[in-house]
């Protein structure tokens, strides 16, 4: 059987290494500690909500790279 501080040492780290703040992790798990899931899981859907954003910001960023890639080729230079 796993120990408790085990487990709890692996949901921080599974929470830092999804790009949780220190600051965030620890909310997190005072509310894990506390009962208070629903609040909990507000807080995950919040970050997961965030880090979308970012591949998002990223994924257009990346097409205007393409595009810019694809016209150049396509004119034979700049």
């Amino acid at each position: 059987m796993a120990n408790a501080a085990d487990r709890i040492a692996c949901i921080r780290e599974n929470l830092l290494d999804a790009g949780m703040t220190d600051e965030c992790a620890e909310k997190c798990m005072r509310m894990l500690d506390e009962g208070d899931i629903p609040a909990l899981e507000r807080l995950l859907e919040q970050h997961r909500r965030e880090l979308l954003d970012e591949v998002h910001k990223y994924t257009s960023q990346l097409d205007c790279l393409d595009y810019f890639t694809y016209t150049m080729k396509k004119n034979g230079g700049i």
